[in-house]
């Protein structure tokens, strides 16, 4: 392997670790990672990294992506949120951005029971039941997201140093 190909192997692994940290702060860092995992594979010219592989890797983003949704909204079901707590979860954890790490973890239980409370006129306990709920299924979801970027980021580079 020379030098220069090394040295993009080694930013594709720092977009993936980027990949990785916007996927904790719920935003969808899998892509980047699928991203600099098809440039791998391109640079591989496919010889570990095949089509068939790709198309499989790119399935399972597609599905994570789904699933970060659905995982959202049966947790504000399960609890009795409605799609004002969902949507209210989704901009708490955009706001929380800028508040470090507990805003981040916190951003989105509040933002969905304040949006229950302001839009979906109910009351506070069963808003912060409902905003808990949201809150648990998109915790959940992004363990899930964060757990499937990690083997993508693992089985990427078994394939590409083999």
């Amino acid at each position: 392997m020379d030098i220069i190909s090394i040295i993009l192997y080694i930013l594709l692994g720092i977009v993936s670790l980027a990949g990785l940290v916007l996927t904790v702060i719920n935003l969808p860092g899998i892509w980047l990672i699928f991203g600099a995992t098809l440039v791998a594979g391109i640079m591989d010219k496919f010889q570990n990294l095949t089509p068939l592989i790709l198309l499989i890797l790119f399935f399972l983003c597609l599905a994570s992506t789904f699933a970060d949704n659905i995982a959202a909204a049966l947790g504000a079901k399960k609890f009795g949120g409605t799609g004002w707590g969902m949507a209210g979860a989704v901009i708490g954890g955009i706001v929380g951005m800028f508040a470090g790490i507990w805003g981040i973890l916190l951003g989105p239980l509040v933002g969905a029971v304040l949006f229950e409370m302001l839009f979906a006129k109910k009351d506070f306990n069963t808003s912060l039941k409902a905003g808990w709920g949201t809150f648990v299924g998109i915790l959940v979801s992004m363990v899930l997201k964060l757990g499937l970027s990690v083997v993508i980021i693992i089985f990427t580079i078994t394939r590409i140093l083999s």
